[in-house]
């Protein structure tokens, strides 16, 4: 299936199998999971969890920064 992911305002068309889940979205990007988030890309965006399916819907990527 594909999807259309946002990271910043970069948009690009992702292909993977159809069951694939936010984890293998991040690694196929090639991202590191602990500095972003998954998100719908709709009005109310609706957080995915890594270890959940992704949505027949457009994706965002959301980078985050923490430190101490």
């Amino acid at each position: 299936m594909k999807w259309q992911v946002t990271i910043d305002d970069n948009t690009q068309i992702v292909d993977l199998p159809d069951d694939s889940t936010a984890s293998d979205l991040v690694n196929y990007l090639e991202l590191h999971p602990d500095s972003l988030l998954v998100l719908t890309d709709e009005e109310k965006m609706i957080p995915i969890p890594l270890v959940s399916k992704l949505p027949e819907k457009p994706i965002r990527i959301v980078l985050v920064a923490s430190g101490g």
